[in-house]
């Protein structure tokens, strides 16, 4: 009986430390996982579509404007 009990206390004690670490996980914010180059990265790129998507409306709209003007 006394196995049993051992087993399930081991069951019991992986299962918490595993938890623990998926909170860990969850809770840590972006700018620290893994020193943060990952989240360096993910700022960059919405840099870059940020710029893109900005020349774009621009682009439309002046493009409009010219096709309200001279029609």
């Amino acid at each position: 009986m006394d196995g049993i009990i051992d087993n399930l206390t081991s069951a019991i004690n992986t299962w918490n430390s595993k938890l623990a670490e998926i909170w860990l996980l969850l809770t840590e914010s972006p700018e620290s996982f893994k020193g943060g180059d990952i989240w360096k990265i993910i700022v960059k790129v919405h840099e870059s579509l940020q710029a893109i998507g900005l020349a774009l409306l621009v682009l439309f709209f002046v493009w409009g404007l010219i096709r309200t003007c001279t029609s």
